[in-house]
């Protein structure tokens, strides 16, 4: 079974790849885009449009290729989360997914600002999302906004920065904000979609589950991973002394 979803996952990433890079916005300034486009086409696995479209799916939305506008929006949220989370001022990485990360390319001031761009920009692409009503796209963007912002991805980014410093203690909070509510909204925008709100709570624990799981084997993987397969530097968190399952539970 697992090679089977492995398989399924990577022929989902070649594809939506290409309607991707269909989908990245062009203009003036030149390096602006060129930097954006670098992000955003630099690889990853799409697990986050994948759970969302496969969530439409479960909830009986009928024609999957109206929600593609979501899904790229959703990938361009994640995009702008990791242009900003390798920053100096927050995890100061030089390599994302085997590359350069965008401000080691292009420079500190327009990472930022793609990260920026692709932020709101991707709220602009669900609005143009058509074969919704307009109340379920409001839905959506309240619960994306909501779980990758204030309410989720940003205070989790925040209580992470606050740990180090020794300043904030709970690492279930973290792990739940920083990449668990993503991951929920995903699912969750998924029943919205197809306008079946009682499938919200189960759509949202299936997220909540894979999202905790996921950051929990980040931390291990940091710990024991191969840099090359993983196509970043390992052994961070604990140079920074970062609070993760590995620092508070132990390895094994």
């Amino acid at each position: 079974m697992h090679s089977d979803i492995k398989k399924v996952l990577e022929d989902f990433a070649k594809d939506f790849n290409k309607k991707l890079a269909l989908s990245v916005p062009i203009g003036i300034p030149k390096e602006l885009f060129e930097a954006i486009r670098y992000s955003l086409l630099s690889g990853g696995k799409r697990i986050r449009p994948f759970l969302f479209l496969e969530s439409a799916k479960v909830a009986g939305y009928p024609a999957p290729e109206n929600l593609l506008n979501i899904a790229i929006a959703i990938e361009m949220i994640h995009t702008y989360s990791l242009i900003h989370d390798d920053l100096p001022a927050m995890d100061d990485d030089d390599f994302r997914r085997g590359k350069p990360t965008c401000h080691k390319v292009y420079g500190e001031a327009i990472a930022i600002l793609a990260g920026d761009g692709l932020l709101t920009y991707a709220f602009k692409k669900i609005t143009e999302t058509k074969g919704i009503p307009a109340e379920r796209l409001m839905q959506i963007v309240a619960v994306l906004a909501d779980k990758t912002g204030l309410g989720g991805m940003v205070a989790g980014q925040a209580a992470d920065i606050l740990a180090e410093k020794g300043k904030f203690k709970d690492i279930k909070f973290i792990h739940e904000n920083k990449t668990t509510k993503f991951i929920e909204a995903c699912c969750e925008a998924g029943a919205i979609a197809a306008g079946k709100p009682e499938l919200l709570e189960k759509l949202k624990t299936y997220g909540y589950n894979i999202g905790m799981a996921f950051q929990i084997w980040d931390d291990v993987l940091d710990e024991i991973g191969d840099e090359k397969k993983l196509g970043k530097k390992v052994g961070k968190d604990r140079e920074k002394n970062k609070l993760t399952y590995v620092s508070v539970y132990g390895l094994d």
